[in-house]
């Protein structure tokens, strides 16, 4: 990138400052949940909280491949990738990635992301499917300044100064809701009558976000302090009960808002609309796909041996109590993490890994240098998203229990979502396997020692 262009770490700050401002004037929970975000991460550590006040998620829903190929190109131009590909279709109507930075630098500078999903049209019930395909041609979101702007950036490899600035404006237009519907009101109330999903994405010309989510130290510690003042939350955080790898997640409803939906003759009927939400998120340790497959099982597990309803007054404690019993026996030590090979780590030197390496014989296995404790493990972040956490979320917020009309994931769902988006996701594991070799190649050097190739004794 020449050097005069300007970071995209700067154009995700201005997107995200721009748009929280908006947020936190149209609707006051906003600044009060932030709030409470800022005072939860203050009592983890002035660094912790400069660290996570960094990091942000939004959401998105897109309604076709043209909108996903687009969307590609702007977040590009961020250098937010499509990392991983997430088939939520026996839950939720959609098939989703998650655009973030995959430079560890890009990712401190500033973590903001979106997930993004693609309403998913084998959801539709196939009579309804020509009434839903004419609305999403109606659909016109990317104006004829950001797409010349997406081109620019794409030719030029980034922006300068000014035109970043305008690319910042025309991003944060394209992400907030607008006063007027795209649809007529009797035909907001068919999409729904049909697909509850389908009417969120449609109801409108733009890709709003419908939550910005700030990463805290502790989501229970904010969703203890929700209900202390008052606020309606979901019934239960999302995510593992007394065990620190994946994802915590927990959110609640933000005032309806009131839409235009416009009749035809230049007259409008007015009417509540909800869909806004606010989040929090606790990011946790990354697991590896064995980790992933063993710890999906027990928290599958906690959820069949649930026998209270959300509507019981005991349903949150006996929740917490049956998943942290069903996830017991997950392990917690990091080396016992490493030697199953469950999670992903960083290393770093051991304060006497220097003068102690000096003994070991030239060629030594990475284990045994652990083992000795002449490397420390470092728990890596997970960056992505919990499929499971992401759909309950999605379903209590719009009211979804009993989900219908929607589609079964099938084998090749990954590469026909990729043909869509127009290249390949970026596959997580992968991201998290690199960063861990890189890690465990740079102490190697540090401590002069050539790790024993697979097989080798």
């Amino acid at each position: 990138m020449n050097h005069n262009y300007v970071q995209p770490s700067w154009i995700r700050s201005k997107i995200v400052h721009q748009i929280l401002a908006e947020f936190e004037e149209t609707m006051p929970i906003y600044k009060q949940m932030m709030a409470v975000a800022r005072e939860i991460n203050t009592q983890a550590g002035a660094s912790e909280a400069k660290r996570l006040g960094r990091i942000m998620h939004a959401a998105i829903r897109c309604a076709s491949d043209e909108e996903l190929q687009t969307i590609k190109d702007l977040f590009g131009l961020m250098k937010n990738e499509p990392v991983n590909y997430y088939d939520l279709r026996e839950r939720v109507s959609v098939e989703s990635t998650a655009f973030r930075p995959t430079s560890l630098d890009e990712i401190e500078w500033n973590g903001f992301r979106v997930f993004c999903s693609k309403l998913s049209l084998a959801c539709i019930p196939a009579e309804h499917r020509p009434f839903v395909e004419e609305i999403i041609a109606r659909r016109s979101i990317f104006k004829k300044e950001i797409l010349k702007l997406i081109e620019i950036g794409k030719e030029q490899g980034g922006f300068d100064q000014q035109q970043a600035e305008r690319f910042v404006q025309c991003c944060v237009e394209v992400f907030t809701r607008p006063d007027e519907a795209m649809i007529s009101l009797q035909e907001y109330e068919k999409l729904k009558s049909i697909n509850k999903v389908a009417a969120q994405v449609l109801v409108s010309n733009s890709l709003a976000f419908n939550h910005l989510t700030p990463s805290v130290a502790s989501v229970p510690a904010a969703h203890e302090e929700m209900l202390r003042q008052g606020i309606k939350t979901i019934p239960v955080w999302q995510g593992p009960v007394g065990k620190d790898v994946i994802l915590r997640q927990t959110s609640c409803l933000a005032p309806a808002i009131t839409l235009k939906f416009p009749q035809g003759d230049g007259t409008f009927d007015e009417a509540e609309y909800q869909e806004t939400f606010v989040e929090f998120e606790e990011r946790l340790q990354a697991l590896t796909p064995q980790g992933r497959k063993l710890f999906e099982s027990m928290f599958e597990c906690g959820k069949k041996s649930l026998t209270l309803t959300e509507g019981d007054p005991n349903y949150a404690d006996h929740y917490y109590a049956a998943m942290r019993e069903a996830l017991a026996g997950f392990p917690s030590e990091p080396k016992e993490l490493w030697n199953q090979k469950l999670a992903y780590f960083t290393f770093d030197v051991s304060e006497d890994s220097p003068s102690q390496s000096q003994s070991l014989p030239a060629k030594t296995s990475f284990e045994q240098l652990v083992e000795l404790g002449l490397v420390r493990l470092i728990p890596q972040q997970y960056e992505d998203f919990f499929g499971p956490a992401a759909t309950n979320i999605f379903n209590s917020n719009i009211g979804l229990k009993d989900v219908s009309n929607v589609g079964i994931a099938k084998p090749d769902s990954q590469k026909s979502y990729e043909a869509a988006l127009g290249r390949e996701v970026v596959n997580m594991y992968d991201y998290y396997e690199e960063i861990q070799a890189a890690s465990q190649a740079k102490v190697c050097v540090e401590l002069g020692v050539e790790v024993l190739a697979s097989g080798e004794n």
